[in-house]
């Protein structure tokens, strides 16, 4: 029988390692454990991995999207759909693309949650991958060109974030107003250069006292007006001579603008270059040379040749009344011109509609879509940003190449010859007929001709039916992939050659009136009428010192006032050392 209390338990082994204090074997033994606990998380790590893989779904939108762009892509291969259809549509509605992606993901979301309503099992989880999203990024970044090409370079950014910089210079202060008067002599054979880099520019040769007048609109955004009136002085223009070339250099200045209104006289040669504005010009017989970086340029009434640049694609061109030659270059938005006399060239990027009406000089329109060159214009032409092209009443030769558009060409005289691809081609011939060529692929081609004309003609039509309303062109029956028709309509003469593909070709004959002969040439430039000009005359000198009354009154106002305030600071001043 055991005692109370029990015996102390037998010694146990010495405490610590069987070779006592040894510390190497201590350190051997914790790097062990911390292996051991290294790969236990690591372990742990990948079974995490493991599962949360497991609970992944892939989202819809990626196959969904690949298959969308597969089949846009077989319509538009196949002649189906119009590529440039298409693409004016995506370059305007891009950003429903993220609409629908994040709306499908949404809805897979929910439906998730939905699907595991118990808390303790884990939710799926749905990814579309780094693919899938490189590849909406790409289709963002597509749409964001082709709306650019659409709407003009910047307008995307424009639009979006409301770029202005009249609302950028309001953070600098407050808006002021004022105006200058200059005049100097303008001798005869002066040539005028003109530069302001922030302003409009509006010239007019109604000066006939030999002398250039210059009204200076300026606006200034400050916080003081001490501060305003001193940049409104630094913002005066600069006028050098050297020679017969007078200059006129408004000075660049931050949150500053100068709007300039010029007359001189009729015959002056002018340059103008307008940074950040637009350019006037009217009333002009010298030779013009006007660009525009970020502005509209307005012409008319210009006797003289007309040189102009227009650099910004939301700015647009209209000329009416210029007897001398007109060139155009750049890139710009909308076109309009009327009422011109000498020839017509037209060269860069226009992504905005051109209306051009009665040109009596041969016309040339070159960009990277069309080519078009027609010798007289007595109708209208009018190209459109999405597809269409007409122009009615216009002589030959008439050269047209382009793509993607629908045409119409309506009482055309002369040869006709027409190129173009995934759109519609309509011709009416004006007798009387001359040559026609027209190729056009993926789409149909209409000609109408003159109810007696005779012709030869050679027609080829791939996939298409022909049509015509000419006893004697023989249609062959059946289904022929491709047909080609060749012969003669009454004695022969001018050639017709029409080929298509894709698109039905048709023939028909109608009663058309010929068009007028050339109109008279137009009658001279009458500026100002005789009788007014000394009214006129008057009435500027009346202005300009009605001007210099007001500038003096104005003058007198501000130095009374700088004095009044000078005494009352002094008065208060002198209280305040009466009542120390």
């Amino acid at each position: 029988m055991g005692t109370y209390p029990p015996p102390p338990p037998p010694p146990g082994p010495p405490y610590g390692p069987p070779y006592g204090n040894d510390w190497k074997y201590q350190q051997r033994r914790m790097k062990e454990q911390a292996r051991i606990q290294r790969d236990i998380y690591r372990a742990q790590r990948d079974a995490y991995r493991y599962q949360a893989r497991s609970l992944r779904r892939s989202s819809v939108v990626g196959p969904v999207l690949i298959i969308t762009i597969g089949i846009i892509f077989l319509l538009i291969q196949t002649g189906r759909m119009e590529s440039h259809r298409f693409w004016d549509w995506y370059g305007h509605w891009w950003p429903i693309l993220f609409v629908i992606a994040g709306s499908v993901m949404l809805i897979e979301w929910i439906f998730d949650r939905y699907r595991h309503p118990d808390p303790a099992e884990p939710p799926f989880r749905r990814r579309i991958g780094g693919g899938i999203f490189f590849l909406l990024l790409l289709l963002g970044i597509t749409g964001i060109i082709f709306s650019g090409i659409q709407n003009g370079r910047h307008a995307f950014f424009h639009r979006g974030f409301g770029i202005n910089q009249d609302d950028l210079d309001q953070f600098l202060g407050d808006k002021h107003e004022s105006d200058q008067m200059l005049a100097q002599a303008f001798p005869a054979g002066t040539t005028l250069a003109i530069n302001n880099p922030r302003g409009d520019v509006s010239v007019a040769g109604t000066s006939d006292d030999n002398q250039i007048h210059i009204a200076v609109h300026k606006q200034v955004y400050t916080r003081s007006d001490s501060e305003a009136d001193n940049k409104a002085q630094r913002l005066s223009p600069e006028l050098s001579t050297s020679g017969s070339l007078l200059t006129i250099n408004v000075p660049s200045l931050e949150g500053g603008r100068a709007d300039l209104s010029i007359t001189l006289p009729q015959a002056a040669p002018t340059t103008i270059t307008a940074n950040h504005g637009d350019i006037h010009v009217n009333s002009i017989r010298g030779a013009i040379t006007v660009t525009a970086n970020h502005g509209d340029i307005d012409l008319s009434a210009i006797t003289g040749p007309v040189s102009s640049h227009i650099n910004n694609g939301d700015s647009s061109l209209s000329a009416h009344s210029v007897t001398g030659d007109l060139a155009i270059e750049g890139h710009g938005n909308d076109l309009t011109l009327t009422d011109l006399s000498g020839p017509v060239t037209i060269n860069g990027e226009f992504y905005g509609s051109t209306h051009i009406e009665r040109i009596r000089g041969p016309i040339k329109f070159h960009t990277s879509r069309t080519d078009f060159q027609l010798a007289r214009l007595d109708g209208e032409v009018d190209i459109t940003p999405n597809a269409d092209l007409s122009a009615s009443q216009a002589v030959g030769p008439l050269t047209l190449s382009t793509r993607n558009r629908n045409i119409t060409l309506d009482r055309i005289a002369g040869d006709v010859s027409v190129t173009n691809s995934n759109g519609s081609v309509a011709l009416t011939s004006a007798p009387p007929l001359g040559n026609v060529t027209i190729e056009n692929r993926n789409g149909s081609v209409d000609v109408t001709a003159p109810e007696h004309s005779s012709f030869a003609y050679q027609l080829d039509a791939v996939n298409g039916d022909i049509q015509s309303d000419f006893s004697e062109i023989h249609i062959p029956e059946g289904g022929l992939q491709k047909k080609t028709l060749s012969g003669t309509v009454g004695n022969g003469g001018p050639h017709l050659r029409i080929s298509t593909s894709q698109g039905d070709l048709s023939i028909k004959k109608s009663d058309i009136p010929p068009l007028p002969p050339a109109p008279p040439s137009p009658p001279k430039l009458t500026l100002i009428p005789p009788d007014a000009k000394q009214a006129i005359k008057d009435a500027k000198q009346q202005t300009r010192q009605a001007m210099a009354e007001t500038q003096e009154a104005v003058r007198q106002a501000t130095q009374e006032a700088k004095q009044a305030a000078r005494k009352a600071n002094q008065q208060a001043a002198q209280k305040n050392e009466d009542q120390n």
